[in-house]
């Protein structure tokens, strides 16, 4: 507390002590008393206030706890060192002491100005005097400027105050309006303006009417006016009893309810011509509506179900017409509630009707609580089911005949389905083999019976060398069994998750497997075509490209007829590629759920929003008047989509760009199209931006298509070749090795560095096709110059993360073994070094394991903590040239240098610095412990002929050692 400006002390209020006894002053309070603190807390709070009548803190505090309050203020003067007093306003609140008769009592003391006369007492009086009829003048303005009719008539129905929206409701000469009027007269004066077309005739009777009781104490009236105007007045009455009237203007409302009604009549008509039955139950389970083939499935005659019937009645007239087939015999105990409730308790259910027809329901509950059901015929399925299971019989039945071995694993690698030849070939005893057996058990029990010769004398060794949870991983693999057997075993994986594994005649299990699947895509498209019209996405239950189409299209036609405008959101997820690859697509899917919830929380209900891409969303906004709202949501959009969601304990960190298109600047029939080149040119300037279209962005779509296809043709030109940088032995001055660069040999505008293609190619997804160009062509051309050399310099690449996948494994392989000399990947900052998972460290071993060293590129300005280098454990390090560039700067660019120096040597790593231009910088970095020194000052990245060049010139140096 001493840390604030405030005055506080604080006082303990003991039962029976005469006054507060002060316990805590902070300084502000010291200074505002002019006593010192330890002179204070001798102190009662009374004595600051001398004899001052008006100030008992003792009483203050007992009414406060009479009252059951825990706060109160007062105003009174603090006396001060030499007679002097200030007039202070004082906040208390106080809390009891537990287990004590006592309470702790705090107080804020904060000076006032004193008023010391009546003159300005009565100035005060005059400046709230104004105050007051300012701000009357200012509600009467406000009343004035209110649209919509207000009025106040007193007790005795005499005109109080309208404002000018009345006027104008009631007469045509404002000036025929004077306090007083009485409220019958006023009614008079709106028949005779034409005001109520419903009064004319039966003026007495209308007046008399609206005089009466009943209507003057309804709190609510509506009243229709010529020329299809509808107003809705709201009576009440004030604490004085005066009558207030408020008229709303209810035409709008008054026509939506009218096509509302019009949309009702015509989706029950739609209904009705639906060929499936249909019904809805309120939540008591009686019938509300349902459509002419419920009718016919549940009775034989059109009229026998009635509004409001219990369902449980419509059940009866169901088995009465021997609608039900499962019911018949056995109609009571079908018709018990235990049987009712469990049925209306699946959401799906299946029934079989006479004559071999079969229905499936499908049941759901309204957020009102209506239960809403659907049947969809499904007899030809049935039956189809029924074959395939014939199909599936026959087929156990052949496996079972087969004479080579087959097996089905579930997930958990446990024995599922297995043939007698399988069987035989994993124990000496097949009868005992029962369903649930582990894989690892199994081929234990196999190596211990002798039926593996490779694992004859090592079995718990060999069981632990090829034993995996992955063992069963789709692939082929060649295996000896006993007596020289030998299998081709083909393992695959079926959407279940079961793994099946077939030996020998590859053929015939092939051609079995494809009729499978030719009879699941067959299978797939019958549903596909039952669900055809389905307008929603499976996964995050947001509207498709067909819902976003009609939606659309309902937009453009209520533009058209009420004006106003339409805007289109193109929101693409940033790094959601990256969450797939690395953590799964059950990652992924937790991603879009959260994210479509986000959007959700986010829009309006007449929004329209659908999924219309795997990780690409539209929303959809219609703009009744010119307002911001459409850039407003995107911004608030960048900003939500931004958290990171957590999945199984980690977090999935991705963002989401968006474009933004909206209508009259973009054609309305090119609107989700301008809304897509927004999108590009969003994610054009980086992740989370927001893109808003504009004419000039076509022109940049269309430049960026000349370049785009100007970079698909280079690479098949081959105009992408590798420059040669060198580098050197900060201590020798030797070159010791070199770092690969691409470059652009263009036709026209001559050498271009990758600032005027990368990007290009990252978005066209050929960026990894240009680093393999330059990777095989340096590999190459490096092995012609230095293969036979003793030593030759160490070749380093840069690589993005895409480059860094098992795909890329055996190409990789190859070429790095037709170089005599190290190969080096330097890990660009672009990539998420601390967010990678395991499988990522996993394939950098896999590169170790070929003999590629890994460094990590800009280290001390990228995305690499300290944490990431520990799980990755490069070899080698490289310092950002931004960084390099204090080396000469003074002793504060020297002493981080040398932090980052000593952590790339307490890990146990190599560590460059690029971006040497001078021998300043050279001499500084060597001594502070860079064993690689790279830049301009010793050479510039350099072609394949002129690197010969320098070579030749340094043979000396290089040869001699």
């Amino acid at each position: 507390m001493d840390l604030t400006s405030d005055a506080i002390a604080v006082g303990l209020v003991a039962s029976g002590a005469p006054a507060p006894r002060l316990i805590y002053a902070n300084t502000a309070f010291s200074e505002l008393t002019g006593h010192e603190q330890e002179d204070l807390l001798s102190m009662s709070m009374d004595e600051l206030f001398g004899d001052s009548p008006q100030v008992s803190i003792q009483n203050s505090v007992a009414q406060a706890l009479e009252k059951g309050h825990q706060k109160f203020t007062l105003k009174a003067k603090l006396l001060r060192p030499g007679n002097t007093s200030i007039w202070v306003s004082i906040s208390f609140f106080f809390k009891e002491v537990a287990n004590a008769d006592a309470w702790h009592l705090c107080a804020t003391f904060r000076p006032q100005v004193e008023t010391e006369s009546a003159a300005d007492l009565a100035d005060q009086f005059q400046r709230e005097r104004d105050g007051a009829i300012k701000e009357q003048q200012r509600l009467v303005s406000a009343l004035n400027a209110y649209p919509d009719p207000i009025v106040i008539f007193d007790t005795n129905l005499s005109l109080v105050y309208w404002n000018d929206g009345y006027a104008a409701a009631i007469t045509d000469d404002p000036n025929e309006l004077v306090a007083g009027t009485h409220l019958k007269d006023v009614l008079r004066l709106a028949i005779k303006y034409g005001r109520y077309p419903e009064a004319i005739g039966q003026e007495d009777e209308w007046v008399n009417r609206i005089l009466s009781s009943d209507t003057l104490d309804s709190e609510i009236e509506d009243v229709e006016l010529k020329g299809d105007v509808h107003h809705r007045l709201l009576r009440s009455r004030s604490s004085n009893g005066d009558y207030v009237i408020i008229r709303l203007n209810s035409t709008e409302l008054v026509r939506q309810k009218r096509t509302a009604e019009a949309a009702q009549e015509r989706l029950l008509a739609a209904l009705n011509a639906y060929p499936s039955p249909f019904v809805i139950y309120d939540s008591n389970d009686c019938l509300v509506v349902c459509n002419d083939a419920y009718r016919a499935s549940m009775s034989n005659g059109h009229d026998d179900l009635k509004v409001g019937m219990h369902r449980t009645t419509v059940a009866r007239i169901a088995i009465r017409a021997g609608k039900i087939a499962d019911a018949i015999g056995r109609e009571e105990e079908w018709m018990s509630d235990a049987h009712q409730q469990s049925d209306v308790d699946k959401p799906v259910q299946d029934l079989a009707l006479p004559n071999d027809v079969h229905h499936r329901l499908l049941r759901s509950r309204a957020e009102n609580g209506d239960l809403v059901i659907l049947r969809l015929d499904t007899t030809e399925l049935v039956r189809q089911r029924r074959a395939l299971e014939d199909t599936q019989n026959r087929l156990i039945s052949a496996i079972k005949a087969y004479p080579d071995p087959f097996a089905i694993y579930d997930a958990d690698l446990n024995l599922v389905i297995w043939n007698p030849a399988y069987a035989r070939s994993m124990t000496k005893s097949p009868d005992d083999l029962t369903s649930g057996t582990n894989l690892k058990v199994l081929l234990r029990n196999a190596a211990m019976e002798g039926l593996i010769p490779a694992a004859i004398g090592r079995e718990e060794e060999w069981l632990e060398d090829y034993y995996s949870p992955d063992l069963l991983a789709p692939g082929v693999e060649d295996f000896e069994f006993a007596d020289d057997q030998h299998h081709r075993m083909v393992r695959s994986r079926t959407e279940k998750g079961e793994y099946v594994v077939l030996r020998l005649n590859i053929t015939e299990v092939v051609r079995q497997r494809r009729a499978v699947e030719q009879y699941s895509k067959r299978l797939e498209k019958a549903n596909q075509e039952i669900t055809y019209k389905a307008l929603h996405d499976d996964l995050t239950g947001l509207g498709n490209r067909r819902y976003l189409s009609l939606k659309f299209d309902e937009l453009v036609d209520l533009r058209s007829k009420k004006g106003g405008e339409i805007a289109a959101l193109h929101i693409d997820l940033d790094r959601f590629k990256h969450i797939n690859d690395t953590m799964g697509h059950a990652a992924g899917d937790q991603v879009l759920l959260d994210i479509s919830e986000r959007i959700r929380r986010n829009v309006e209900s007449a929004d329209v929003v659908a999924r219309i891409g795997g990780d690409e969303f539209v929303v959809l906004i219609y703009v009744p008047k010119d307002n911001d709202r459409p850039e407003t949501l995107a911004k608030i959009l960048l900003q939500e989509l931004s958290r990171p969601t957590l999945f199984e304990g980690k977090e999935c960190r991705f963002g989401a760009s968006i474009g933004l298109a909206r209508t009259p600047l973009a054609h309305v029939d090119q609107l989700l199209t301008n809304s897509d080149v927004a999108l590009y040119k969003a994610k054009r300037r980086g992740r989370g931006q927001l893109g808003i279209f504009d004419k000039s962005d076509l022109e940049e779509v269309r430049r960026t298509k000349e370049v785009a296809d100007d970079v698909l043709r280079a690479i098949e030109q081959l105009e992408f070749e590798p420059f040669y940088q060198p580098q050197v032995d900060a201590r020798s001055g030797q070159t010791v090795g070199i770092e690969v660069l691409a470059r652009w040999r263009h036709p026209e505008k001559g050498i271009l560095a990758p600032a005027a293609f990368l990007s290009i190619a990252t978005d066209l997804n050929v960026a990894g096709d240009i680093d393999r160009l330059i990777f095989e062509q340096a590999i190459g051309e490096c092995q012609q110059a230095f293969g036979r050399m003793s030593n030759p310099p160490s070749l380093s690449f840069n690589v993005s993360e895409n480059r860094v996948n098992h795909n890329e494994i055996d190409a990789i392989r190859h070429y790095v073994q037709t170089y005599s000399g190290q190969i080096s990947f330097e890990l660009l900052e672009t990539i998420f070094l601390e967010e990678q998972q395991d499988d990522f460290l996993c394939r950098l071993d896999q590169l170790r394991d070929l003999g590629i060293a890994i460094e990590v590129d800009d280290f001390g300005s990228g995305r690499a903590s300290v944490v990431a280098l520990q799980r990755i454990n490069p070899d080698r390090v490289k310092i950002d040239r931004r960084l390099t560039a204090l080396a000469a700067g003074g002793s504060g660019g020297l002493r981080l240098l040398r932090s980052i120096i000593e952590i790339g040597h307490s890990l146990e790593m190599g560590v460059t610095a690029e971006g040497i231009e001078t021998n300043e910088q050279a001499e500084i970095l060597a001594k502070l412990g860079c064993d690689r020194l790279q830049g301009y000052h010793f050479a510039k990245p350099m072609p394949y002929q002129d690197l010969l060049k320098f070579f030749n010139l340094k043979s000396g140096v290089l040869c001699g050692g």
